[in-house]
Order: structure tokens, then sequence, then C-alpha cells
């Protein structure tokens, strides 16, 4: 089972101005009673935003604030948090900087799965000092990354790994925090549709450096790595994962037939139906963004007999046919054309 972390976001925000302050006060003490719970505030916006482990954990949380807070809120349409990853190993791909004076070249590969499974469970997230971090180095190692490549490692970041895989670069030293910065950044907002990156291992092969420190500062560096990993991300097949749940209901025999007839109509793989007495038991995998409004449906589908309960299982392949159409949805809802760029747009 993969650790827990949030995969759907709603904004909320109070029905009366004044009890804004009152708000921000209660939003802090329950992210402090339940770590499932994370708040940010939309810059852009403005608005108060929590994430959560499914609309039933969001609905429990609403009920809080309103009911045992009393602060009356207006709460969003709930937002599911997807992940990009890559398919396959990209080519070479080289980065220029504005000033064309420094290039990096850079590539991507997808981490093995059982690798990934072990780093998702290590919780592992942080720079690495080849003479520091020899534990860290370790533990990648047990956990199955080649020893030459630990022990090259920059960066653990979000389940994804930066590898410096060059040879005596010049002044390189110098600009290994801008490497990293823009390697954390490129995972915090993939290329595809601005989601978070799991899975990617980035191998940097090669650079070229200014002579003069003042000729390859943040401005110059920063743009030229991300671009190069976006374009050698686009370059290896990358698709979103969408995060899924398993689904444990329990629901009078005579109402099972309606139950599974709406989980059927949500994508979901049932594993298990037994039957206890006069309840039947049903658990299956549902994908999270299918669970939308799912509570009020089982309700009146099983006249609100049904006791269900939602546990966080990790992020999977979304279907090939979907892929397209919620990359352009989620693009859009962030207010951007809908199509990714191609890689050849980053390579400029």
């Amino acid at each position: 089972m993969s650790n827990t972390e949030p995969v759907m976001t709603v904004s909320v925000e109070p029905k009366s101005t004044k009890d804004l302050p009152k708000l921000i006060e209660v939003i802090r003490q329950i992210t402090k009673e339940d770590p499932n719970v994370q708040a940010s505030l939309n810059q852009e916006t403005g608005e108060h935003l929590l994430s959560g482990m499914g609309e039933l954990h969001l609905d429990v949380t609403r009920y809080r604030i309103e009911v045992d807070h009393k602060v009356p809120i207006t709460v969003g349409v709930p937002i599911v948090v997807y992940r990009e990853t890559i398919t396959k190993e990209s080519p070479t791909v080289e980065g220029k900087s504005p000033n064309k004076h420094n290039k990096f070249k850079l590539s991507a590969t997808p981490l093995e799965p059982e690798l990934l499974e072990k780093l998702s469970e290590s919780k592992l997230h942080l720079k690495i000092r080849e003479l520091k971090d020899k534990d860290v180095i370790e533990k990648l190692i047990n956990m199955g990354l080649e020893r030459s490549e630990a022990k090259k490692a920059w960066c653990v970041h979000h389940n994804n790994i930066l590898i410096d895989a060059s040879k005596g670069i010049q002044a390189l030293f110098e600009v290994k925090e801008l490497i990293i910065q823009a390697f954390q950044d490129a995972m915090d907002s993939g290329p595809l549709a601005k989601e978070k990156c799991s899975g990617v291992k980035i191998y940097l092969e090669d650079a070229t450096l200014h002579e003069d420190a003042i000729h390859r500062g943040p401005a110059q560096v920063l743009p030229a790595v991300n671009r190069a990993i976006y374009a050698a991300m686009l370059l290896a097949e990358p698709i979103l994962l969408e995060p899924k749940q398993i689904l444990t209901i329990n629901v009078p025999e005579s109402f099972m037939g309606a139950a599974s007839r709406e989980l059927g109509s949500r994508r979901t793989q049932i594993s298990e139906m037994r039957t206890e007495g006069d309840t039947t038991i049903i658990i299956a995998k549902a994908p999270v963004k299918e669970l939308i409004g799912f509570s009020a449906t089982i309700r009146s589908a099983t006249e609100g007999r049904a006791i269900w309960t939602a546990e966080y299982c990790g992020f999977e392949k979304l279907p090939k046919d979907l892929q397209k159409s919620t990359i352009a949805e989620v693009r859009k809802r962030k207010g951007m054309e809908p199509e990714p760029k191609p890689a050849s747009f980053f390579m400029d």
C-alpha cells in the first residue's frame, strides 16, 4: 500500500466575509488534527484550497468546519489531482540558456516499478551531498538503485531522482544548486498539464558553461535545465496517472444489485463480493474522479442503507482513451491552451 497523499482539492470560502479570520484559524486547527488534510492558498484567486483523501474525507472536513466550528462555508467543485510520468527512455536532449552561452545535455528514463514503490514508501525527499549523506546513498542502493547511480544522485523529489552522469565539467559545482532547483520545479509542474511528476529519473549527461560566473546565473541556468527536462519527458511518451481508492461497501443483500450497478457505471474493478448474514460486502478499486457525487448516488440507490469507506491505494495509468481529453480538461482549468507544447518547442 502506498503512503497516503491528498488526491482531491476543493476551494472553500466563508459565506460571510467577516468569518474569514475565523475560517483561517479553523483550517489551521483541522490540518494540525488531521495530517491527511492539507491547506493552501491559491495566490492568483485568493481562494483557500483544502486537499484530502477523496470526497468523503472532504465532506467530513466540511461538516467539522460548519457544525463543530460554526463557520458556514461555500465549497467549490472538487478537483482531482493527477501525476505525470514517462513510459520509455528519451534520447539525449540539449537545453540552451537564453544567452546561448550555457548548454545542458539531459535524458529521462522511467524509474523501475519496484524502486518507485520503495521510494514512495520511504518518503525520501531531499538533496544528497555525496560526502555527508552516505546513509541516504545506502538506502537508495537497498531500494534497487545501481550503486554507481546512487553515488551520483543529487536529489530525490516526489519519487523522482536527479543523477549527475557527467564527467569532469569545469565549474559544475557552482551551478549544482541551480540545476537541482530547475529539476524540482520541473517535477512539481510537469510538461503535460503542470501536475506533479512521479517515477522519473533525470540524467545530467553533459554541460558547457560560460567561464564567467556572471553569465551563468539563475536567469540562464534555470530555464535551460527546465526546458531540457520538459523536452526529454515529452520525447519519452509521457502519460497521466490517476489516483485510485479501494472502496469497502456494506449493503443489505436486497440492495446489492443497485450498489453493483452504481459501481459499474464508474470504471470500478470489483475484486471481492461476499455475504455475511443478510449483508453483502463489496470490495472494489475505483478512480477518485469517478467517485465525485458517489456519496449522494449510493445513498439514493440503496435508500441510505449502504455504509462505505474509501482508502487511498496509489496512482495508476489513466486509460489510453481518456488521456487526451483529461490533459485538455486539466490544462483548460489552469488557463492554458488545451494541447501541450511539443518537445521541439522546448529545444529552440
